[in-house]
Formats: C-alpha cells, structure tokens, sequence
C-alpha cells in the first residue's frame, strides 16, 4: 500500500488546475487522481465516533460531517510553509525602478512577460500591463518610483500581517472528514472515540452513493454538495505553499491576479507528519458553491457496519444498537484478547 500511496503522491503533484479554469474541464483535469485514489481506496473505511447527542443524530440520519481543519488536534494541519525571504526579495527587486525599466526596453524589443505573469493575471490583463510598461516614459516611472519609496516602509510593516492571513487561509476554508483503514487502533480508539467509550461506523464509499449523487437535480442544483476521498500523505517536509502565498498576497493588494493552482488546498491538506502515519487516515474534501464562513459541511452516506467501544456504556450501547437494527447494520463489539500477544483490539460479531 506505501508504494501505490507514493505513486498517488507523484499523480497530485501532476495535477495543476489554474483558478481560470472552465467548471467544464475541472472533472477531466482531476480524473487521474480521482481514478487512481479509487483504486487504490480500501473496501473498508472507519470513522471514529464519541458518544453524545449530536454525533447520535448524524449516525441516525446517516450525516458525515466535515469542517475546518482548524478544528483538528494537529496544529500544523493544513498550515502551509512559505519562503518568506524569497517574496520579499520577489517584491523589493520587480518594485526597483532599473528592473522596470530593464524590463520595459526588453518588452519593447519584441521581449514578453515571463509565462508566471499569464499564470498570475491572466492572458488578457497580462497583455494589459505590457502595454503600460511598453509606453512608460522614465518620468512616469521616476513619478511612480517615488510613491512607492514613500509608502515602502508602511507596506513591509503590515506585509507580515498578510502573510499570517495566507497561512491559515487553507485552515479556515477546506472542509474535512476524516477516515482510518483501521478498525483496531488501540490509539485511535483512545484519541477519537473517548477513550474506548465511543464506536466507529464502518463505510464502503467503492459501493456507496451520497445522497447528491443520486439526486435528479445533481447537475443544477446550487446546493449540491460533491465530494472527494484521497489518501493521507506522511512526509518529513510540509507542504510548500510559497506560490499560492504569492498570489494571495496580490489579491490582498487588490491586483487582478489569479491562483495558480486551486489544488492547493487539497495538497496542503494532505500533507501530514509521519508521526500521524499509525491513523492510516484517509480524508473526504465537500465542496459547495458559497461556502466561504461555514464552519463545517454536511454529506449524507449510509454507514454499513458499527463498533461499539471495549468500554461503552450499556445505555449508549442500546441507543446505537437500535439505530442500527432499524437500519439493518452489522454490529460488532470490540473487546481485549487478553490471550493475545499483540497489542491490538479485536471484535466479534452480535
């Protein structure tokens, strides 16, 4: 499973899906990662539950919520990294009035903008804006070269703050649930399911629709929620995410720049230390049109199995346990082998 889960990583990385791109050509571009994920996904995937009334609620109406990864216990989930020395190098040496006018003379040449500029503005306002610095006289220059310097020391001081937007801008705007290949996590157990007192609710998304999926108005429907499942990838080096901080940092400016890769926020998200590697963990990404200040999403998926906790209790026990029957699940208990060598939780069926 580790090499398909590397050869997985090689194929998001392959995926490049500009912010320009037509809605039309997003499936066609995500295919390849979406088929391959498919394959490699497991029959089985659990969710770790605690027992309370809203998790209860979400089980009986077959409710799989996501939300903000700033609500995980990982603080560096989902935050990206950025070479801060190298933006501020980018800015310093693009504002400096001898690289304009370089840059000027080189366009008037029969020279263009490099390609990032297409990839950042758009072909259209990138031909825009060389047109501009085409015609620019050196007194226009000098007179904007002055503004700048006067506004230079103020723009640095607050740049800081804009980077710190950008950093957590992935945390506060993705929607995630999260998934084990594993039933038998003594560690899991403990961390997610309130310490053995909770259950986990078994899914088979190979076999599985949601409910938008099997809608008649899935492909007019505003409030369609869609979905996606990959792998968790467990690197030593977190997710560089310098070019999407670049381009953050021109809208923020009021630039009518573009984000070079939406894919960003799946590829920062997936990025986990190899000490989260015992979860085997798997992540659904909803997606929304006007999400933007949810705290979480919801999908409906029915579950095809449930684990009850070695220590939960028996009236929470009972409440599941009739959920499940009306429902027609599988049922298991999960329990120590004392005679066991490994330390493994096991469970037998009810």
């Amino acid at each position: 499973m580790e090499s398909k889960k590397r050869k997985f990583k090689r194929y998001l990385e392959e995926v490049i899906i500009p912010e320009t791109t037509p809605k039309e050509k997003l499936d066609e571009l995500l295919m390849p990662i979406v088929e391959y994920a498919y394959s490699i996904m497991p029959s089985k995937l659990f969710r770790y539950r605690e027992c309370s009334e809203r998790q209860f609620d979400a089980f009986y109406n077959d409710r799989i919520f996501a939300v903000n990864a700033q609500m995980f216990n990982d603080p560096y989930d989902s935050l990206i990294r950025y070479n801060k020395d190298y933006l501020f190098d980018t800015i310093k040496q693009g504002s400096s009035l001898d690289a304009i006018k370089k840059l000027r003379d080189d366009l008037n040449k029969g020279g263009h903008l490099p390609e990032m500029w297409n990839s950042l503005f758009g072909e259209e306002r990138t031909k825009f804006i060389e047109n501009i610095i085409c015609n620019a006289s050196d007194e226009f220059l000098d007179k904007q070269k002055s503004i700048f310097e006067s506004n230079k020391k103020e723009f640095f001081n607050n740049i800081d703050t804009i980077f710190r937007h950008a950093e957590n801008f992935l945390r506060r705007n993705t929607f995630i649930a999260c998934f084990s290949e594993t039933v038998k996590s003594i560690t899991m157990w403990s961390h997610y399911a309130d310490s053995h007192n909770g259950f986990v609710l078994e899914y088979d998304f190979k076999n599985q629709k949601s409910q938008c999926d099997i809608c008649d108005k899935k492909d007019t429907c505003n409030d369609k929620v869609t979905h996606y499942i990959y792998p968790v990838i467990y690197d030593t080096k977190r997710y560089d995410g310098t070019s999407f901080v670049e381009s953050y940092l021109g809208k923020y400016l009021g630039l009518n720049v573009y984000i070079r890769d939406m894919m960003f926020y799946t590829k920062a998200s997936l990025h986990k230390s190899p000490q989260w590697q015992y979860e085997k963990e798997w992540r659904m990404f909803l997606n929304k049109n006007n999400s933007a200040g949810l705290s979480n999403l919801c999908i409906k998926i029915r579950p095809i199995a449930i684990y009850y906790g070695y220590g939960i209790s028996a009236i929470n026990k009972k409440i599941l346990h009739e959920m499940a029957k009306e429902k027609g699940l599988k049922e298991y208990q999960m329990y120590i082998d004392t005679q066991s060598e490994k330390y493994s939780m096991t469970y037998r069926k009810i």
